[in-house]
Parts: C-alpha cells; sequence; structure tokens
C-alpha cells in the first residue's frame, strides 16, 4: 500500500487527475442531495405554515361572527322608541310582551341584519322569562320578509336556562366571559328533519328600579344555518375543504361533496389522540378569542392542539388539520379545514430553475476546483521563481515553503539549502538589533559563530573607571570565569573595523589559541572592542573570515548601542538617587499631564490620594492650593492640604531649547509645622488680647468713674495724670481689639452680609464720635458726598469699622490742618476718599503700607497706632470685593482711595467671598 502512494505521489498527473474525479463524483452526490432535500424540505415546511394559517383564519373568522352576533344583540337589546313609525323601545314591548311591537321594532333590525355579511341571521327569536318565544322569525328563501313561528318553546335547553338564571359563562375555574353564550342548535323543520344552526344567545333585563335589582324578562337568540356558516368561514379562511364533527367524530356539515365524507370521518384512534391533547395542551377558545394577543409566530403554525394527517379521494391528495371546537369555554365537537396537496406539486415545477441553478452552480465549481488542482503544479514552480527573485533582491528571509514528495519537493529543499547560510546571517542580524544587554548579544554571537566553527566564543572588552575589562556571555564555559577579574591598561587594537589576529597573554592563560578581533568604533573612536576566540590552533580558516567579518559587524554595531544604553541606564540611575534623596517631594509630568515620576518623599505625601493602580493625572490630584493669609508672622502663600499635612507646590514647565514643551516639573514643600506654629502664634494673641481686653475695660471705667465724680477734689496736675492714663488705657483697648480682629480674620471668622447700603449715613455714623478729637487738634473736616451717590455692595458693619479705620488713622497722623471725605462713581464702582494735609508717606513705605506691623519711620506722635489698621481695613474691604490704594506727597500730605461695587453690579461680583480656613 505504501509503494502504490508512493507512485501515486511520485508524478504529476495522478496529483492532477485523482483529485479532479473525486470531485466530480462528489458534485453530483451532493447537488442530488441538495436538490432532493432542500427543495422539496423547503415548500413542506411553506405549505404546513399555509395550512396552519387557514385553521387559524378559521377560527378567528368563526370568533368574528360570535363578536358580531353579540354586537347585533346588543343593538336589538338597546332599541329605542321611534316616535315616528310608532315602534315601542324592545325593552317595553317585551315587559308588555307586545308581540306586534316587538315586529315592528325589529324590522328595520332584521333587514340591517340581511346585508351585513358577518352577522346575516337566519333565525332570530325573542323569548320570554319562562323561554316562550314572543317572536321567532327565519329567513324566507323567496321574499325579504321573515317567516314568523308561533310557539316556539325554548325552556329545557341547558344554554337558555342558563340565560334565563343568569350564570355567567365559565372558563375556567375562577374566571368567566359574561352572561352570553354561543354554541350549536338544531331547528326542527316542517319536513320533519333538523337543521343544525350556529347561534349566539343574551339575556334582556329591564331597568333597575330604585330599590331593587334589574329584572330579567327574557332573552335574544341570534343564528346563522350551520351549512351558510360554513361556506362563509371557508371563504374567509381560504381552504379547499371545510368540516365540522360533532364530539363522536361524525360529520355535522362540510363544503366537501358527499362521496369525500368516508375519508373525512374521524376515526376512534384520531379521536383518542385528539382528546389527549385537547387534555394537555392549549387550545384557542373561539369565544375568548377576541381578547386573545395572537403573535406573528402564532400565525403562521398549527393550532396548539391539532392533528395533521393527510387524506385521499380519488386522484386527489389533501392535507387536513383536525382541532377541537371549543366555543365560550366548552367543546362543541371539531372542525377540519385542508388543502389540495397539487400545490406542494406545483410549487416544485416552478423550483425546477432554481435547482437547474444549483446545479449549474456545483458544475462550475467543480470547473475552478479543477483549476485549483492544476494550480497546485504551478504554483509551486511561481513560489520557488519568486523566492529566487526575492533572494537575489537581498530579501534574504525568504524561503520555499514547498513540502512535496516529487520533484518540485526536492527543487525546493536543494533552493532552501543554497539559502540557508543567507538566512543565519539574517536571523543573527534581527536578534541583534532587538538586543541592548551586552550578555545577551555575545550570546546571540557566539551562537551564529558556533554554527560556522563550534568551540567559537564572543568575548567583549569594555571600559571601566580603571581601565579595561572582559565581559562574558551568561552560560561561557567555565574555563573562560578567569577573564571576569582581569583588567587591561590599555586596548591593544584599534584602526580600522576590520577582522585581524590578536594576541593577549590573559586569553593565552587560559588556553585560547587563536583569536580574531575587531575595535568597536563611536564617532571614529575606538571605545572597545570584540573578540572571537578558539581553542585550537589556526581554527579559523581563510574561507571562514569573510562570514565572521559579516556577524563581527553586526555585532559591533548592537555592542556600541548597548555600551550607550548602559551609559543612558547609569546616568538615570544618577537622577533617580539624586532625586530619592531630595527631602521634598517631586513630581515630573509629560506634556499629557500623565505622571511619569514620583520621588519617595512625593509618593509618601501624595498616598493618601494615589489610585492603587493604573496611570496617574497631574489633574485628578489636588495640587491647585487655596490662599491661606497667615500674615501676622509670614506672607499670604497657595497652600494645598493633603490628609492632615499642608503642602506648597511650586510648579515649573520642562522645555527644549526650540520651546517645545516636555512636560512639568512640580515640587510639593512640607509646611505643615510651619502652619501649626503659625496657627499657636495666631491663637496666642487672640488668647491674650482676650484676656487684656477686660481688665482694660474695667481701667478706663474706673478712670472715668474718677473723672467724673472727684472734679472738685483734684488739681489740675492730678486730673492731667488721669487723663494721660484714660488715654493710654483706650489706646490700649484700641491695640486689643486690632489684635482680636487681626486673629479672627486668620481663622476664617469674619461672615459678611452684602447687600445694598447708601455710604452717606455710614460715612456720617463712623465720623460722628470722632469729631470732638479732631476740633481737639485743630483739624477741619469737611464731608462733600454727591446726593445721587448710589447704593453699594458692603457689609454696613464691616464698612463702618474699615472706615473707621481710616478716619482714626487720619486723626493720629495729621496734627493740624484739615481731612477730606469725597465720593463719586467710576466705571461701575463708588470710590471713596479720606484725604489729609498731614506728614505723607515716603515712597519706599507705600509698597508695604498695608501690611501688618508697618509704621512711618521717624513719626513718634504719642497717638501713632500699632500697625495694624491699615491692615486691617485692607483685609476687610476686600472681603466685602472692594479694594483699596494710597497716594501720598511726603510734607503734602495723603489720599486713601477705596471702591466698592455699585448695587447694580452686584450680578457680577462673587458673592460672599471668605477667606481660606486652615
Amino acid at each position: 500500500m505504501r509503494q502504490v502512494i508512493r507512485i501515486l505521489r511520485s508524478r504529476i498527473q495522478y496529483t492532477i487527475i485523482l483529485p479532479y474525479l473525486l470531485l466530480m463524483i462528489m458534485v453530483m452526490l451532493v447537488g442530488s442531495g441538495i436538490a432532493m432535500t432542500l427543495v422539496a424540505g423547503s415548500w413542506q415546511e411553506r405549505f404546513n405554515n399555509q395550512l396552519g394559517q387557514v385553521a387559524r383564519n378559521f377560527a378567528e373568522t368563526l370568533a368574528l361572527r360570535e363578536i358580531s352576533n353579540i354586537a347585533y344583540l346588543g343593538q336589538i337589546v338597546f332599541t329605542a322608541a321611534n316616535a315616528d313609525t310608532g315602534a315601542p323601545a324592545v325593552v317595553e314591548a317585551m315587559a308588555q310582551r307586545d308581540q306586534n311591537g316587538l315586529a315592528l321594532a325589529l324590522r328595520g333590525l332584521w333587514t340591517l341584519g340581511q346585508s351585513n355579511e358577518n352577522v346575516s341571521p337566519d333565525r332570530l327569536i325573542v323569548f320570554d322569562a319562562t323561554g316562550l318565544a314572543l317572536l321567532d322569525w327565519e329567513r324566507a328563501s323567496s321574499s325579504d320578509a321573515p317567516i314568523r313561528y308561533v310557539g316556539t318553546n325554548l325552556s329545557g335547553l341547558p344554554f337558555i336556562d342558563q340565560v334565563l338564571r343568569g350564570v355567567q359563562t365559565p372558563i375556567g375555574d375562577s374566571d368567566v366571559l359574561g352572561d352570553k353564550y354561543s354554541g350549536l342548535i338544531a331547528f326542527r323543520q316542517s319536513d320533519g328533519s333538523d337543521t343544525l344552526h350556529f347561534f349566539t344567545v343574551a339575556p334582556v333585563y329591564a331597568r333597575a328600579s330604585d330599590n331593587g335589582a334589574p329584572q330579567l324578562l327574557g332573552g335574544v337568540l341570534v343564528g346563522q344555518r350551520l351549512d351558510r356558516t360554513l361556506t362563509f368561514l371557508q371563504d374567509r379562511s381560504q381552504a379547499a375543504l371545510t368540516v365540522l364533527f360533532d364530539r363522536n367524530g361524525e360529520p355535522l356539515a362540510t363544503t366537501a361533496p358527499a362521496s369525500f365524507l368516508p375519508a373525512l370521518r374521524l376515526d376512534a384512534a384520531q379521536l383518542n389522540m385528539l382528546a389527549e391533547i385537547n387534555e394537555h395542551g392549549t387550545c384557542l377558545d373561539i369565544g375568548n378569542l377576541s381578547g386573545r394577543v395572537v403573535t406573528p409566530v402564532e400565525r403562521v403554525s398549527l393550532p396548539a392542539c391539532s392533528l395533521l394527517t393527510t387524506i385521499r379521494v380519488g386522484d386527489y391528495e389533501y392535507q387536513m388539520v383536525y382541532a377541537p371546537l371549543i366555543i365560550r369555554g366548552s367543546q362543541s365537537g371539531y372542525f377540519a379545514v385542508g388543502l389540495s396537496r397539487d400545490f406542494i406539486l406545483s410549487a416544485w415545477a416552478s423550483s425546477r430553475n432554481a435547482v437547474i441553478g444549483v446545479t449549474a452552480t456545483l458544475a462550475i465549481a467543480a470547473v475552478l476546483v479543477g483549476y485549483w488542482v492544476a494550480r497546485r503544479i504551478t504554483r509551486p514552480l511561481d513560489e520557488l521563481v519568486a523566492v529566487a527573485d526575492a533572494v537575489s533582491a537581498g530579501q534574504l528571509d525568504r524561503r520555499s515553503t514547498i513540502a512535496e514528495e516529487n520533484e518540485l519537493g526536492r527543487l525546493s529543499l536543494a533552493f532552501n539549502q543554497m539559502t540557508a547560510h543567507l538566512l543565519h546571517l539574517y536571523q543573527t542580524s534581527r536578534q541583534l538589533n532587538r538586543e541592548l544587554r551586552i550578555e545577551s548579544i555575545l550570546e546571540i554571537a557566539t551562537a551564529s559563530a558556533a554554527d560556522l566553527l563550534p568551540q567559537t566564543e564572543a568575548i567583549a572588552v569594555v571600559p571601566s573607571p580603571d581601565g579595561w575589562r572582559f565581559r562574558l556571555r551568561a552560560h561561557t564555559p567555565f574555563g573562560y570565569a578567569p577573564l571576569a577579574s582581569q583588567r587591561l591598561a590599555s586596548l591593544p587594537i584599534n584602526g580600522e573595523s576590520q577582522l585581524a589576529p590578536y594576541t593577549d597573554p590573559n586569553l593565552t592563560a587560559i588556553g585560547i589559541a587563536s583569536a580574531l578581533a575587531v575595535p568597536l568604533q563611536q564617532e571614529q573612536q575606538t571605545v572597545g572592542a570584540l573578540i572571537f576566540a578558539h581553542p585550537e590552533p589556526g581554527a579559523f580558516a581563510t574561507a571562514l573570515l569573510p562570514h565572521l567579518q559579516a556577524i563581527a559587524n553586526m555585532t559591533a554595531v548592537a555592542l556600541v548601542n548597548a555600551l550607550l544604553y548602559e551609559a543612558a541606564q547609569y546616568d538615570a540611575e544618577q537622577r533617580r538617587a539624586i532625586l530619592a534623596s531630595i527631602g521634598d517631594g517631586v513630581i515630573v509630568s509629560d506634556a499629557r499631564g500623565r505622571v511619569v515620576l514620583l520621588n519617595p518623599t512625593a509618593r509618601q505625601i501624595l498616598q493618601p490620594i494615589l489610585p492603587a493602580s493604573g496611570e496617574v493625572y497631574l489633574h485628578n490630584l489636588p495640587l491647585n492650593g487655596s490662599e491661606v493669609r497667615s500674615e501676622l508672622f509670614g506672607r499670604p502663600e497657595q497652600i494645598v492640604k493633603v490628609g492632615d499635612r499642608f503642602l506648597t507646590v511650586s510648579r515649573a514647565p520642562v522645555r527644549l531649547p526650540d520651546g517645545h514643551l516636555l512636560g512639568e516639573v512640580i515640587v510639593l514643600h512640607d509646611v505643615t509645622l510651619s502652619m501649626q506654629v503659625d496657627r499657636a502664634k495666631t491663637d496666642f494673641i487672640a488668647t491674650i488680647s482676650h484676656e487684656l481686653r477686660t481688665p482694660l475695660t474695667i481701667v478706663r471705667g474706673y478712670i472715668d468713674l474718677i473723672l467724673r465724680q472727684a472734679t472738685p477734689a483734684l488739681d489740675a496736675e492730678q486730673r492731667e495724670m488721669l487723663e494721660q492714663v484714660r488715654q493710654s488705657a483706650v489706646a490700649m483697648t484700641h491695640l486689643v481689639n486690632n489684635a482680636i480682629m487681626v486673629a479672627n480674620l486668620d481663622a476664617g471668622q469674619i461672615e459678611t452680609n452684602l447687600q445694598p447700603i447708601a455710604l452717606a449715613p455710614v460715612v456720617e455714623a463712623v465720623l460722628r464720635p470722632l469729631q470732638a478729637a479732631f476740633r481737639e487738634r485743630g483739624v477741619q473736616v469737611t464731608l462733600a458726598l454727591p446726593d445721587d451717590l448710589p447704593f453699594v455692595m458692603a457689609d454696613r458693619e464691616l464698612l463702618k469699622h474699615a472706615l473707621g479705620q481710616l478716619l482714626d488713622n487720619a486723626r493720629r497722623y495729621v496734627p493740624q490742618g484739615r481731612v477730606l471725605i469725597s465720593a463719586g462713581v467710576d466705571a461701575g464702582e463708588v470710590w471713596i476718599a479720606v484725604s489729609d494735609t498731614g506728614p505723607g508717606i515716603p515712597e519706599e513705605v507705600i509698597g508695604r503700607l498695608f501690611t501688618r506691623f508697618q509704621r512711618v519711620d521717624g513719626n513718634n506722635s504719642p497717638q501713632r497706632g500699632g500697625g495694624l489698621g491699615l491692615a486691617i481695613t485692607r483685609q476687610l474691604i476686600e472681603l466685602q470685593g472692594g479694594s483699596i490704594r494710597v497716594t501720598s506727597t511726603p510734607g503734602q500730605g495723603s489720599t486713601f482711595t477705596v471702591r466698592l461695587r455699585c448695587a447694580q453690579e452686584q450680578s457680577r461680583a462673587v458673592a460672599g467671598q471668605q477667606p481660606t480656613r486652615s
């Protein structure tokens, strides 16, 4: 068997002929199977779906007939009296047993029902509460006038008794469909035969009195002949055959010829099967179909409990579906609808084109596959040519993949052997280009050289702090290990990058008999050497030198890159060590804001907010600080709070010389201790100030009391001394109050209530207690406020305090002259200026005048304050969204100008600006 297979594989003609013959056999088998299976199965499925739709149409049309009957009965029951014709209302006629009145009232409805194909009554009976007919009409075949029967008695019929007793139609243990009933009923004709009708009956009640329930007057029954109903249902459902059976399987009515009845009759086995399906399945209730939601899938499938079978009558074959006939929860028998199977045969005839198309497609596929088989022979030849061209063009990685056992396979094997060496060099180059570690590069170079000459070892000589040293690969033989500890004072090889014989006592000492070396050069400087060593003398034959030279050139380039990489890594480690030793936190980000470096201090500081994994971006870090005013002992700073730490943030962009942004460097300085010390100082000042204010208040009170009550007993000198004590106590109280205000400002305890206020009353209220002091110093105060000055957005109490500080400052530093208080409107803001003719302020002092504890040098007035008033004024004005500035000319006076927002501009302001609480 193996011999036969070998012969078949050795000849190209066998490779072509045998697969093609197998393909043709497969095409015939597959084509026949597809034609018989897919086409026949598809049309049978469509036929079954159509038959299911016919059965559902039959049930739905019968349900529509019942719904139409109920609507028709409703029209009858609710027919009112007609004054034009003299017809009474139907309910009144029944209550009075007026048979003629009923006939007159129902004449029009009878005619209307005949024109409605969904009703088309064949029998209409109005009966009283005992079941005796008050009116009994039947359709006449020869005229429009109905045939009237007298004496019809419906009592004793189950459905009629239930209507007269008011029983609800049951459909389950707890659900009912109402007090209407439908079903089949037989009426005895004059010739003694019975005629089956499909009927619907409903009760009729008289209107309820005020004190009683509605009175049952009787009922109304409408019916249609079963044979006419069956014809109507068949037309609507588009069935070829329609049959109704009784519960024993005997036909009650059918649209088929009489010769079909023996074949249509249900036998015992079919009846048992339908009964079992009816018991365990969910059958369609005709009387409840109007309230059932029918999905598209149900509309194209057979009824839920049905029996599908095929009958043959003469030369015709029909497919029938049998199902229980359930009307308003009660089974009245069975129904069957059928279609002729000629439909499938005609469908098969119409699908011949599709079968022909499939066959043609398979034939085309056979041709294409035959072409593919032929190409299996020519494609290897094309591949060999393409590989040869690629190798000639320098693409040394191209290899032939032909693995046949015939002539083409042997040709491919020979070609691959010729290109194997070139491919080996190419793969070595690619491996070297992917490596940046010297040991890995030497591993690749050794493996490549050993393929040419076994036992060849690649060794590198690289610079070190104390000269040059040998570097070996990780898996070097044990005998080369002493070289790792040797140092060379100089590199004995230099010049062109060509392999040259190399002799070194360190190599000779470990048994190296042959060595070739090539220098490693970077920018025309020798930075090391590559050595190929072998234990045998004269091992490097001349024929090997070109191949070794190619390997050496590639390895030398890779080694130079590795040396540069090591130097860069060393520099990076140095920088990381420097960053790690910095006490402040350092964050480095790229141009996109992604954090690329965190020194240990920064990582420790930000540990509470750093994510457990994933990248970190600057916008996710709370690095935008809030201004903390700590001007009592320092300047205001932007402070960031992380956990329980307070940090200052310094940011600087990192740019290339050409201006290109590389990223940003952020330095975090921990000022938690400074903040704590500053807060302790502020709390200390606040505590001392509060403690001093109480005794000072007592001292002032007693001195004022003494000056008022002991005036006759005091001489002028004593009064002067007490007055000086009082003034000192007042100054001390003012200083203590200012210190308390400063502490409250630093603690963020000053709340603002901005609202529109008039400026003039505030100024007058501030000036009033100071008028006496100005008069004592001989200072004239002039108030020049316009009458139409607009309201300002301010806090009344804070504004009074700020203006009071300015006027008190003028009182202290203006020994004589005048003070002018003026105001106006400029650029949507209200300004108020306090101008004096005092000594003025030097220019070098103006820049720090509004900081704390700043006073003009040389002013030794006993009235001068502690240097806090103007600083407090500035902060209070800024809290209200305003600003203050000063202009001064030494020797001529000073002007302090406060600017506040107009009340109508309040929507542009940020209301309630608060200092940052630390």
